[in-house]
């Protein structure tokens, strides 16, 4: 069996609608300022408007400081367990090592996690148990980041 890809030419109602879209507001614009070089600026204008649009947002959403996810120690220390257990969803670990965390105790716990990742020796699964276990006495382990990584503005 062949792999046949057909590619269809765009409708009589979709070329239409981008012709609608470009030039009936340069068509208008240029009618009620009596000048025909708005039906070429004024599509030139919407066709430049959107990645300038899309480069706009991106820059707004990467300024927005994300403040990172509430999480308590205990819930913490759950998310860790379904690891450890295996009993996590699909992408709940991926979550765990890769969203940023609001409490900066657990936030600097979160950053070692990926070692964790695959459990090569008893050594790391005892090792997650002892964090678990301090999590749900109230304790936060305080784990030193490593100092060549700058991952916090403070």
């Amino acid at each position: 069996m062949k792999f046949h890809l057909q590619l269809f030419p765009p409708t009589f109602s979709s070329c239409v609608i981008v012709l609608l879209v470009l030039f009936l507001p340069a068509a208008l614009t240029a009618y009620f300022l009596h000048s025909a070089i708005w039906l070429t600026a004024v599509p030139l204008g919407i066709i430049a408007a959107i990645p300038l649009g899309i480069i706009a947002l991106a820059v707004i959403a990467a300024a927005i400081r994300h403040k990172g996810r509430k999480v308590t120690p205990e819930q913490f220390a759950d998310e860790l367990e379904r690891h450890l257990l295996g009993t996590e969803k699909r992408w709940d670990w991926d979550d765990i090592t890769s969203v940023v965390i609001a409490d900066e105790r657990l936030e600097r716990i979160r950053w070692e996690l990926p070692r964790f990742d695959s459990f090569s020796s008893e050594k790391d699964k005892d090792e997650l148990r002892g964090i678990i276990a301090a999590l749900r006495s109230g304790e936060v382990p305080e784990i030193v980041p490593p100092t060549h990584l700058t991952y916090r503005n403070s």
